[in-house]
């Protein structure tokens, strides 16, 4: 069940302000034993997040308004996958495997585009939206040629709130069911209302779950990001979540303003009722992705494994269009600005860590309390890819174990 604003105020309320006036280990919290340093350097564990991990979870490879109008598409090219992500006539976003069913030739090679048909520069065999085989050239010489038996083969696609979400597994559950437990805590915020604004992304040196680990723990903030976000929470106020499925939510006081991009001195994206103005609200979503509900907008981001020691970190920024397209662009390049000073305050710090564990000189990984929800989302990794499959040095613990809440 959704929680209303003024209910979701209340239990973050309570919570926040027991963590304030904690000074001892929570007394209900497990201890959280040393998490094997070799989760993030060996290429075994690798292996099996990729296998076990990747190729079974519902994954977010982009957002509606990418794709406004019929034949827009994208292509999702990330965990050795190309999959073309477009809208068909009937307004439904599908997703298909980026392979023509005569010899394997790659349908599409631009990024993204518009096609009213997907037709092979190879042999010129032809799909409609819907994926279905219309042409193939000189079919008479083809004497098993049977069109309905060949059609594009199609990736598991739904939409959450806007985002698009595959599966390459299809006996998960459904994406409303797996991402039930975040729906019930986002308040108010109108997701759906917004829009694509602008897209960074980055290829950094390290594992994947190092700089994922980043952004949802708040211990760093009064070190790292001392002028930029520190100035905006009150640092003994964060509270963790932890939620189904991997997922969590974490909150935090805030010091007065909306938001951290108050001085750019623009109107924010949404009213700042209770819940927004006093209170952040940021969602590890599992498997690999991060967003944070702000009155200037919605930060969404996905961190993708490259190799055991690259991955890339993409970030949408979405909202609202602000006035004019002149007071529009100065809005989402304030936006923008804003976000990039704070990711380079972070990535200087990952090359550094990459090399320290596949040197073997961190073996354990040792995590505090306002980094339980790193702990949370590995033990879901083990549970996902099977416990008895992954080697023993590498196993988590699980000593959290059950979710707080939905």
């Amino acid at each position: 069940m959704k929680m209303s604003d003024d209910v979701l105020s209340e239990v973050i309320a309570q919570a926040v302000d027991a963590e304030m006036g904690r000074s001892a280990y929570p007394e209900e919290m497990p201890p959280m034993p040393p998490m094997p340093a070799g989760r993030y350097a060996d290429p075994e564990f690798y292996a099996l997040e990729q296998e076990h991990l990747f190729k079974k979870t519902w994954l977010n490879v982009g957002h509606v308004s990418e794709l406004p109008e019929t034949g827009d598409y994208k292509l999702f090219e990330q965990l050795g996958l190309s999959v073309i992500v477009s809208r068909s006539a009937d307004g439904q976003v599908r997703a298909f495997r980026n392979v023509c069913r005569h010899r394997g030739a790659a349908l599409l090679t631009e990024a993204e585009g518009n096609a009213k048909r997907f037709i092979c520069p190879y042999h010129a065999w032809g799909y409609d939206l819907e994926g279905k085989l219309r042409s193939v050239p000189e079919a008479h010489n083809f004497a098993c040629l049977d069109k309905q038996k060949l059609p594009l083969l199609q990736v598991r696609c739904e939409v959450w709130r806007g985002f698009i979400f595959i599966n390459q597994n299809e006996g998960a559950s459904p994406l409303h069911e797996f991402l039930a437990p975040i729906e019930a805590n986002v308040g108010s915020f109108p997701i759906e209302d917004f829009s694509v604004k602008g897209v960074i992304r980055a290829e950094l040196e390290c594992n994947w779950k190092s700089a994922f680990d980043n952004f949802i723990e708040n211990y760093h903030i009064q070190t790292v990001h001392t002028k930029t976000i520190a100035p905006f929470i009150h640092p003994k106020s964060f509270t963790v979540f932890r939620l189904k499925s991997g997922h969590a939510r974490m909150n935090a006081m805030k010091r007065g303003a909306n938001t951290i991009f108050a001085n750019s001195g623009q109107e924010a994206q949404i009213k700042t009722e209770t819940l927004f103005s006093r209170y952040t609200l940021a969602f590890p979503r599992f498997p690999n992705g991060f967003f944070s509900l702000d009155p200037s907008g919605l930060s969404w981001m996905n961190f993708w494994p490259i190799s055991q020691g690259r991955m890339l970190l993409e970030q949408y920024n979405l909202g609202k269009t602000m006035g004019s397209p002149e007071e529009d662009k100065s809005y989402w390049d304030t936006f923008d600005t804003m976000t990039r000073k704070i990711l380079s305050e972070d990535v200087s710090l990952f090359p550094g860590m990459r090399r320290a564990m596949e040197a073997g000189e961190l073996t354990e990984v040792l995590l505090g309390v306002h980094e339980q929800a790193i702990y949370w989302y590995n033990e879901e990794i083990d549970r996902q890819i099977g416990v008895e499959r992954i080697p023993e040095r590498f196993r988590m613990e699980q000593v959290l174990g059950v979710s707080e809440e939905l």
